[in-house]
């Protein structure tokens, strides 16, 4: 198995805006997009990947595309009724998968010592390796559509923890590609799999959330009130990885908890508060409690995971794609909203932890 080797040098918080004719991709990028499209070419995956359309709508420049055959080829969701579901070894999980679905091992090097890291439990020795897994998606809903598997071989359900959130966050730093995403939808807010795994992907389009107003609610803590359903927002420009990871492990363990579905989602934007095409980008993190959601909604246009949330909306029926406008989409996302007041109690209490985590 091919390892992807990495340090804190190989690191990158800034991106090209939008507005630059630049492109620059990282070896991270490189090996990730050429793994990628050779899995393809081979024939790895459900089926080759057909956006058959692709329309901007409405203020907020919601992206809709049209993606027909990952709503009929998909793998059928396991079925999930609670956010802390036990992970069941007799269901379909990542164990399971083919070696050639397989990208690559990322595995860190400790800058100073030489030593191999696995994110998990420290130093690899001989006796126990942890296998931080890239794997495609095998129903990819954009290009280069991957899994990040952190130690996959613990069989850990879908949830977060603060090492796999460090995990997410230097991944999104080994990528110089402005429009390289990546995310997570618990048990409840779409997850498809119990086991733990994030979704990242390349979106070769600017989309609202990565230059969206927020506004300010105590410390590193701000409020996404933009968009149909509220969110949280940090970033990582003067937070720092090990902050950022602390709090939204703390934001996750509060929601397993308290069994509150939640999705997150990062990219790449200006600062806070910034104009979208200023020069001073860092890494977004936007973390939304939602509705539970039980089963799929076959009657909608889509259904309402992470990209959704953040304005990008693969469409399964052409029908609804073609009749769907702004109106349509933002009383869909409203579906997901938890009740004002339900919310306003997670905002203290995330408020609290920013505070607690910040002291």
């Amino acid at each position: 198995m091919e390892k992807l080797v990495y340090t804190n040098d190989d690191f990158s918080e800034n991106s090209d805006s939008w507005k630059s004719d630049k492109f620059e991709l990282s070896k991270f990028d490189e090996v990730l997009r050429n793994g990628w499209d050779k899995a393809m070419e081979d024939g790895h995956f459900r089926y080759k990947l057909d956006i058959e359309e692709t329309k901007i709508i409405g203020d907020k420049s919601y992206i809709a595309q049209l993606n027909i055959k990952r709503a009929q080829e998909r793998r059928k969701p396991d079925v999930i009724n609670s956010v802390n579901q036990p992970f069941n070894p007799a269901s379909f999980n990542f164990t399971k998968i083919k070696e050639s679905e397989i990208l690559f091992d990322l595995v860190k090097k400790d800058n100073s010592s030489g030593d191999m890291t696995n994110g998990e439990n420290g130093t690899e020795d001989s006796t126990k390796k942890v296998r931080n897994l890239v794997i495609i998606n095998v129903s990819p809903l954009e290009y280069g559509h991957v899994l990040l598997v952190p130690n996959i071989d613990a069989c850990n359900p879908q949830i977060l923890t603060e090492s796999s959130i460090r995990l997410s966050i230097e991944m999104m730093l080994l990528s110089k590609h402005r429009g390289f995403r990546l995310g997570f939808n618990s048990l409840c807010a779409l997850a498809s799999v119990n086991h733990q795994h994030m979704h990242a992907y390349y979106l070769d389009r600017e989309i609202f959330v990565e230059s969206s107003p927020v506004d300010h609610l105590c410390g590193c803590l701000y409020e996404l009130t933009a968009m149909p359903t509220h969110g949280f927002a940090l970033q990582l420009h003067n937070t720092g990885i090990d902050l950022l990871s602390r709090i939204l492990f703390e934001f996750a363990d509060y929601c397993q908890k308290n069994e509150i579905a939640h999705n997150f989602y990062m990219t790449r934007g200006p600062v806070f508060n910034e104009p979208s095409d200023s020069c001073k980008r860092t890494i977004r993190v936007y973390f939304w409690p939602r509705k539970k959601f039980i089963g799929l909604k076959d009657e909608a246009a889509f259904n309402i995971a992470l990209v959704e949330l953040a304005g990008h909306l693969p469409v399964k029926v052409r029908e609804l794609f073609e009749n769907l406008d702004e109106e349509k989409i933002e009383s869909t996302i409203r579906e997901a909203a938890l009740d004002l007041p339900e919310y306003n109690n997670i905002k203290d209490n995330f408020m609290k932890i920013c505070q607690s985590q910040s002291s």
